[in-house]
């Protein structure tokens, strides 16, 4: 019972320290991503700075970086945190270690003096022939044989437990080393965060002078939002239209067939089959179409972004201006942030519906994937016609660049049916 107690108590620990070193590496791998976000962040930040000081898009990408920072900061601050509880365990192991090793050794030195006391081989027989009877000298035999190996056996534990202690004492320095190191890289994004709070101040103060603008071009903005979110459902109706129509036809066309094919099979048979027949709703996709739906469901929140490289600068739903106090800000999709010139891809297969030009949304490419639609607006180029097949990733045009804010981005919304969704619970992560 004991020995089943111990076992379940060593197996208990492995699995702590296990799940301790996944969370650790989990923590490491989501600090290098939010790094090499910063570092892009900086990218789009320095072209901007180049082209226009003080915009609203300079504003975004601070905001977007800040954020970015904090976040990488509070993961460094959980590393140190995991760190320290393995210190703490690695120092109370050492506690035990040291302990056991001066009771070997204590044991030890008894021995040794006991060895001294029978150290010839006279002295072992007298030990052994001094018993009161057979019996017992045989004991005593057998205990001298015992005896020897148990020495040797204290002489390796105490062998393994100064290399068990050495090996901890190196855990512990690398360790406390590591959680110096993160210390340091804490206090360095903190003043970096600093610098950034400061620059993001003097932009916002900046632009609230520009208020009138701003507000023009937010009227702007909601007038191309309000138009384009007439034309996707306008759309989407007409394909659920043609859909049903469809569905319609080759339901009267396989009744025909059915009609065309009937036996001499009873009035009573005849009648049951009608009545599953009218029971049975029509698809209103078709087999390759319904595949391509479920798939396009199966995939939430592994589609691809339809940048290479990005930063989501504008999230989806109803959020505050980010200068203009008490107004509000809807977006029907997510603006995700990228470099002039690069490629817009769409994000899972599909067949493009429509490509139009909006003002204020550049040009605009709608592609279906079933019951759901994809929108892509602010390309500058569309490289794709209505009515082509299109496969995940593949390039369907190029990001177009607002010469005023000199702000490169692409807009993505997503519809199931005439229900706007939220883009960023559909792509991955990270990108």
């Amino acid at each position: 019972m004991k020995h089943s107690l111990l076992l379940v108590v060593i197996l208990f620990c492995l699995t702590g320290t296990t799940i301790k070193a996944q969370n650790r590496k989990e923590l490491e791998a989501r600090r290098k991503q939010t790094l090499k976000e910063i570092e892009y962040t900086n990218s789009l930040l320095k072209k901007t700075q180049l082209e226009k000081k003080n915009s609203m898009n300079q504003l975004l990408i601070l905001n977007k970086k800040i954020k970015a920072r904090e976040e990488l900061i509070q993961n460094i601050q959980q590393e140190i945190a995991l760190l320290d509880k393995r210190i703490q365990q690695l120092l109370a192991r050492l506690d035990t270690l040291e302990n056991n090793l001066n009771k070997l050794k204590k044991a030890y030195a008894r021995m040794l003096v006991f060895a001294y006391k029978t150290r010839s081989a006279y002295d072992k027989i007298i030990f052994v022939l001094s018993a009161d009877d057979f019996n017992k000298s045989y004991r005593r035999l057998r205990y001298l044989q015992y005896y020897g190996e148990y020495r040797q056996k204290q002489i390796q534990q105490i062998i393994t437990t100064k290399t068990e202690i050495k090996s901890v004492l190196e855990q512990l320095r690398e360790k406390k080393l590591q959680k110096e190191q993160l210390r340091n890289e804490s206090e360095q994004e903190k003043m970096i965060l600093s610098k950034d709070k400061d620059e993001q101040t003097k932009v916002l103060g900046s632009l609230k002078k520009q208020e009138s603008e701003l507000l023009k071009k937010l009227a702007e903005q909601k007038k191309a939002d309000r138009q384009l979110q007439e034309t996707i459902k306008q759309l989407i109706a007409e394909e659920l239209r043609k859909a049903r129509e469809d569905a319609a036809r080759k339901a009267r066309e396989e009744s025909k067939a059915k009609e065309r094919e009937k036996t001499t099979a009873t009035t009573t048979k005849s009648s049951t089959v009608v009545k599953e027949e009218v029971k049975k709703p029509e698809p209103l996709l078709t087999r390759e179409e319904q595949l391509v739906n479920d798939k396009f469901e199966s995939n939430r929140g592994l589609l691809p972004w339809p940048t290479e490289r990005g930063i989501i600068l504008s999230t989806y739903g109803e959020h505050d201006h980010p200068v203009l106090k008490g107004i509000k800000v809807r977006n029907d999709g997510i603006h995700i942030g990228t470099l002039p010139g690069a490629k817009v891809r769409s994000i899972f297969d599909g067949e493009v519906t429509k490509v139009l030009s909006i003002p204020g949304k550049n040009k605009v490419v709608i592609i279906r994937h079933g019951n759901y639609f994809t929108v892509y607006a602010n390309l500058s180029e569309v490289l794709v016609g209505a009515g082509q097949k299109v496969k995940t990733k593949q390039t369907i045009g190029v990001a177009g660049t607002d010469p005023d804010e000199d702000k490169t981005f692409v807009e993505l919304q997503i519809w199931n049916g005439s229900i706007k969704l939220n883009p960023e619970l559909w792509i991955t992560k990270i990108n």
